[in-house]
C-alpha cells in the first residue's frame, strides 16, 4: 500500500523513535543498530539519509530513494559526491529478482593521453577530470526500475543547494584542508571561500549555481546536462581555460549495464561488480579464508587478523596484475572468483610467517568517495557507491554550474606496459566494490564503503564480522579494521583500538605494523544494512569514522 507523506516535523520525531530506541543493540558498539520494517536508508549524511527516507515514506522505492539520497550527498559533502562523479549501482529489483550492476566509472575524455597529460595535470586542475556519470546513472536507474519522477527525487537537493545547510565539523576542515586547492580557482574559492576563509561549522552553505543546474536538469531531462545548455557550457569553460573537454564527451557518454560476479561464502551468496572495479577481489579473500574456521578461531585474534592479512596481501597484488577496463584488457574473472585459484593461493599462506614480498597469482591458469545502502519495505535493494576521487575531485568548479568533476585519471599510470595506463576514453581501475549478501534466495546483507585502497579489504572485513563472529551490523562496522598498503610489501597498518598483545603476535610474524589513530577514514566509511526476514526487521548501521547515519521507519 503506497503511503501519504507525514509533515516534516513528524518525520523528524520518527526518526529520532527509531534512532534512540533499538532492540538488539550490541554493547560493542558505539551507536544502537537501527531498526525498522517498512523501509530504511544509510549514508554518510544525515541529511541525505533523510532525505531518502522521505521518499520512502511518499510511496516510492528503494530505487527512487537511492537516487534522492545521492543528489543530496552532492550537496552536503561536495568533496566527496557530485552529479558528475563516478561509481556503480547495484540494484536488486525484488519483482524481477534479478541482480544489475550500472557501470557508471566515469572515462577520460577523447584528448586524453599520455602526450596531453602528466600525472599531476591529470590530478587536479583544468586539465584533469573524467566525463560525468552519476547523473546518467541515476536517470537510468529512475527508468528501469523508479517510481518517481526525475523531478520529485532531485526537490531535496535542489532545496539544500538554494536555502543552504549547516556544514559539518568534517566539512569544515575538509575546506580548510584543501583551501589552498580551492584558493586557485575563481569558481570554486567564491563558493567554497566566499570571505577568503574556510566556513566554520555550523556556517550556512548556499550553492545556488549547484541549484541552477539540478533544477534545469529537474525540468528538462539529463539530455540538457549532456547534450544541451549545460554540456555547452562545461565544454567551453574547459576549453576557455586551456581543458581537454569537448561537446562531444558528454553527449556520447552511455552506462553500461552489467550482471555481477557471484560466489558463496559458509553457505551465503555474495555479489559484487565486475570488470575494472574491485569486487572480484572480496570474492577473492572471502573464498582464500574460508577453509579456515574463523569464528572458532576467535574474532581479533592474532591467527585471524594474520589469515585475513595475507589474503588481502595475495587478493592485492591480483589487483595490480588484473584490474583495468576490460574494453581494453581481458580479465580473468571467473578464475579470481573460483574456488581452485582460491586454494592455490591459500597453500601460500605460512601461518608463522607474513609474507614480505607477493606477486599475483596465475589466474589465467584458472580462467573521498560515499556509499549508499537503501531496502524498502517491498524487499528492493540498492547499494551504491559513487566518487569524485580526490577530495573535491579536480578542484575546479565547472564555471557556473557548481559541478567538480571527478579527478580518476590521476590514478592512472603514465607507463606504456601497465595495463592500468591512461588513454583515450578508458575508465581507470577503482576500488568500489559494494555487495549483496543472500542466504536461501532471500536477500540478507547491503553493504558497502569509500576508502580508496581500503574499499575492497573493509568490504572483506565487513562480510566476515557479520557472518563469521555474528556482529550486528553496527558492531560489524564500528569494530577495529586494518589495511594493506603498498601491494606486494608487508605493509600492515592497524587502527590502535587493535589490543597490543594481538599487535605484539603480528609484530613477530613479521608483518611490518604502523598505527592509525583510533578511529580513522582511511580504513573507509562504511554504511550497510541487514534483513530479517523471520521477524521483518531491517538493521542498517552507519561509520562513526565519517558523518554516516541510518534511518527508517
Amino acid at each position: 500500500m503506497r503511503r501519504h507523506c507525514r509533515p516534516i516535523f513528524l518525520l523528524v520525531l520518527m526518526v529520532s523513535i527509531v534512532v534512540a530506541g533499538m532492540a538488539g543493540q550490541s554493547s560493542a558498539a558505539t551507536r544502537p543498530v537501527v531498526t525498522c520494517s517498512n523501509g530504511i536508508v544509510a549514508a554518510a549524511h544525515p541529511l541525505a539519509s533523510q532525505a531518502g527516507l522521505q521518499i520512502l515514506m511518499k510511496g516510492g522505492n528503494a530505487i527512487d530513494a537511492a537516487v534522492a539520497t545521492a543528489a543530496v550527498l552532492n550537496v552536503v559533502e561536495p568533496d566527496f559526491s557530485s552529479i558528475a562523479a563516478g561509481g556503480v549501482m547495484m540494484i536488486y529489483h525484488e519483482g524481477t529478482n534479478e541482480i544489475e550492476c550500472i557501470n557508471a566509472n566515469a572515462p577520460n575524455p577523447a584528448n586524453a593521453s599520455m602526450e596531453t597529460l602528466t600525472k599531476d595535470t591529470a590530478q587536479r586542475g583544468y586539465r584533469a577530470g573524467m566525463v560525468p556519470a552519476a547523473l546518467k546513472a541515476w536517470c537510468e536507474a529512475l527508468e528501469k526500475y523508479g517510481t518517481m519522477s526525475l523531478a520529485e527525487v532531485l526537490n531535496p537537493a535542489i532545496e539544500y543547494a538554494e536555502k543552504g545547510f549547516p556544514i559539518t565539523r568534517r566539512l569544515s576542515s575538509a575546506i580548510e584542508s584543501n583551501s589552498v586547492l580551492l584558493s586557485i580557482y575563481p569558481t570554486s574559492a567564491a563558493i567554497f571561500l566566499p570571505d577568503g576563509t574556510a566556513p566554520q561549522p555550523g556556517d550556512i552553505l548556499v550553492q545556488k549555481d549547484l541549484a541552477r543546474t539540478m533544477r534545469r536538469v529537474a525540468a528538462e531531462g539529463p539530455d540538457v546536462f549532456y547534450k544541451g545548455e549545460i554540456a555547452d557550457e562545461m565544454a567551453n569553460f574547459y576549453q576557455e581555460n586551456g581543458g581537454l573537454f569537448i561537446k562531444d564527451d558528454f553527449a556520447n557518454y552511455e552506462v553500461e549495464w552489467q550482471k555481477p560476479l557471484h560466489s558463496t561464502y559458509r553457505g551465503y551468496d555474495v555479489y559484487a561488480p565486475g570488470g575494472e572495479f574491485c569486487g572480484a577481489l572480496v570474492l577473492e579473500q572471502l573464498n582464500i579464508v574460508e577453509a579456515f574456521e574463523l569464528g572458532t578461531i576467535g574474532n581479533e585474534s592474532p591467527d585471524v587478523l594474520h589469515l585475513m592479512a595475507e589474503a588481502t596481501k595475495l587478493a592485492g597484488a591480483d589487483r595490480d596484475k588484473y584490474i583495468a577496463d576490460p574494453m581494453f584488457i581481458d580479465i580473468p574473472e571467473k578464475a579470481l572468483v573460483s574456488k581452485e585459484y582460491a586454494a592455490a593461493q591459500r597453500s601460500l599462506i605460512n601461518m608463522a610467517k607474513a609474507m614480505d614480498k607477493v606477486s599475483g597469482g596465475d589466474a589465467d591458469k584458472y580462467e573521498n568517495t560515499t556509499h549508499i545502502s537503501v531496502v524498502d519495505k517491498d524487499g528492493n535493494m540498492v547499494s551504491y557507491t559513487t566518487s569524485i576521487g580526490s577530495s573535491f575531485g579536480t578542484g575546479v568548479v565547472v564555471g557556473n554550474t557548481g559541478v567538480f568533476f571527478n579527478n580518476g585519471g590521476g590514478w592512472m599510470e603514465f607507463d606504456e606496459n601497465h595495463i592500468n595506463k591512461i588513454e583515450p576514453h578508458k575508465r581507470p581501475m577503482n576500488n568500489i566494490s559494494p555487495v549483496f549478501v543472500f542466504k536461501d534466495g532471500k536477500p540478507s546483507m547491503n553493504i558497502g564503503t569509500p576508502g580508496g585502497d581500503a574499499i575492497w579489504q573493509t568490504m572483506f572485513q565487513l562480510v566476515v564480522n557479520v557472518i563469521d563472529f555474528g556482529m550486528d551490523v553496527q558492531s560489524a562496522i564500528e569494530a577495529p579494521r586494518y589495511r594493506i598498503y603498498n601491494f606486494g610489501s608487508n605493509d600492515l597498518r592497524m587502527e590502535s583500538r587493535m589490543a597490543e598483545d594481538v599487535v605484539k603476535d603480528l609484530a613477530a610474524r613479521g608483518h611490518k605494523i604502523r598505527m592509525f589513530s583510533d578511529w580513522t577514514m582511511s580504513v573507509g566509511g562504511a554504511q550497510g544494512v541487514v534483513i530479517d526476514h523471520d521477524r521483518g526487521v531491517l538493521m542498517g548501521g552507519a561509520d562513526p569514522r565519517r558523518d554516516g547515519y541510518v534511518v527508517g521507519w
